[in-house]
């Protein structure tokens, strides 16, 4: 296997040094700025006002994580052609996502001043003290879980870039993501989000460059290389090889339409004001996201052709520090540290704003917590949970892809349906939203331990199927919600108390 030069490691640090600087200066500086509404929708939904340029690069890059650029290149170099198939299949979720979703929620959100997941189907569903409850810390845990694969990834990538060990790597990993999210908030996170969209867009065609280069010096073609791939490891080359089509298509599933509705669904919708925004910001996610999620896992592929030997999940950094020149390779670790930064203070917010929104000031406090008390609760929340990332994270997984997976799943399951539900059938009401929420996690949990329970597929169908059925029976056998509720929900929305 090829060394890393001690050339190229210092080039590359010097390099991440500067994307570090840079992202420290614009969030803090931008977070500065006051937003509308108070702290909660100021910090969390950055006023519901924000550009469309700032909040479309803001959730492209937050979407296109660390799983994007590390762990999804690690799959596919470790699984072959099935998971960039699998990722291709993202365009379409997002899509559905922000056509089905994001669009009415954004009218309702307004209408009932939501920054969080839980306020938002806590009032859908009746002011139900479960859901109020069951939402955020359910939100804390596969959240959290994700939180965890990234700061993993992140640890990795400093491992590879710089030679120290992985605990160091974790450390200076979570230092330069805290000192530029504990103030900064949506308005700052954006702004540091178009810097680092513009990162992620230069890595991903420098790697496409790079390796393609390399493949052909090695080879003389890419057609020769994938040939002697089939010779010594042809199950990579069929995307059915290791995986069934029932398998493959649940996956397709997950990664397109189950992980883009749930969590993350008010958080994207709140920060935009006018329609025309709105569809502007969709657009640019999707471009951005269908060209990251397409072309980075089939780099991992590729990349078996050239490297087999290297560690999955590391292949990315690897890549770029051995067929790039010095300083495009620390621009493409920068890159990828700048999806996995964007997705951890994309997610942060989420969580932080479901802890202090949804559980201090709706739940502890029942809405009388001051802006000071929230301030002051987000900067120790934000403090505690990076604290607890590093924590968890100094042992990390063998395959960092299957915490990602199964953290998507797991919140899949407990708010795919109720919000899915809750947008477009009336008659949901807080009995099914209970029984979804209860029968869809406890299932993908039993199925998880139990294989058999799956039936030959990903546990996220099942689950799901058992969330969707329980959401039907005890809605329709139970009274349907508040004329209040639906029209909100559903009317249009003259029983808002202003």
């Amino acid at each position: 296997m090829t060394e890393i030069t001690a050339g190229v490691r210092i080039w590359t640090i010097v390099t991440f040094i500067a994307y570090s600087v840079i992202c420290i200066v614009l969030g803090n500086m931008a977070g500065k700025t006051e937003g509308k509404g108070g702290f909660g929708k100021s910090f969390y939904a950055g006023g519901g006002d924000m550009h469309w340029l700032a909040a479309g690069m803001m959730l492209a890059s937050a979407a296109c994580s660390g799983g994007t650029f590390l762990s999804n290149p690690g799959l596919g170099h470790s699984w072959g052609l099935m998971w960039p198939i699998a990722m291709f299949f993202t365009v379409f979720g997002a899509t559905l996502s922000g056509v089905i979703i994001n669009k009415k929620l954004r009218i309702v959100c307004g209408r009932i001043n939501a920054v969080s997941l839980g306020t938002a189907l806590k009032h859908r569903y009746g002011d139900n003290a479960f859901i109020g409850w069951y939402t955020p810390l359910s939100i804390m845990i596969f959240s959290g879980l994700f939180l965890y694969q990234q700061m993993t990834s992140g640890a990795k990538l400093m491992e590879t870039v710089t030679g120290l060990p992985y605990t160091y790597g974790l450390v200076i990993f979570a230092l330069v993501l805290l000192a530029y999210t504990l103030l900064s908030g949506a308005k700052g996170q954006s702004v540091v989000s178009i810097f680092q969209g513009g990162v992620m867009t230069i890595t991903t065609v420098a790697l496409v460059i790079g390796i393609m280069r390399y493949v052909n010096g090695t080879w003389g073609n890419l057609e020769n290389a994938f040939v002697n791939l089939a010779e010594t490891s042809p199950s990579i080359l069929s995307p059915i090889a290791g995986f069934s089509y029932l398998i493959l298509g649940s996956y397709l599933f997950q990664t397109g339409v189950s992980g883009s509705i749930g969590t993350n669904n008010v958080a994207q919708a709140t920060k935009l004001g006018s329609s025309k925004s709105y569809h502007r910001s969709t657009i640019m996610t999707i471009i951005f996201v269908g060209f990251w999620s397409m072309v980075m896992p089939t780099l991992g592929t590729i990349g078996k052709t050239i490297f087999p030997d290297v560690a999955s999940d590391s292949i990315i950094p690897y890549s770029a520090m051995i067929v790039l020149p010095p300083v495009f390779a620390g621009i493409v670790v920068s890159g990828v540290t700048a999806a996995i930064h964007s997705t951890l203070a994309f997610n942060m917010l989420t969580i932080n704003s479901v802890i202090v929104m949804d559980l201090i000031d709706g739940q502890i406090m029942k809405g009388k917590a001051s802006d000071d008390q929230l301030k002051k609760a987000n900067s120790i929340v934000t403090v505690i949970m990076i604290i607890l990332m590093v924590g968890i994270a100094i042992k990390p997984p063998a395959l960092i892809g299957v915490i990602n997976n199964f953290a998507i799943a797991g919140g899949a399951a407990a708010f795919f349906v109720p919000m899915l539900f809750g947008v477009w059938w009336k008659r949901a009401n807080v009995f099914g939203c209970i029984a979804s929420m209860i029968g869809g996690v406890g299932y993908y949990f039993l199925s998880t331990a139990v294989p058999a329970l799956t039936f030959g597929v990903n546990a996220i169908i099942p689950s799901l199927i058992i969330a969707a059925i329980a959401m039907v029976i005890f809605s329709l056998a139970t009274p349907e919600p508040s004329a209040e509720v639906l029209d909100i929900w559903f009317g249009v929305g003259k029983t808002v108390h202003k």
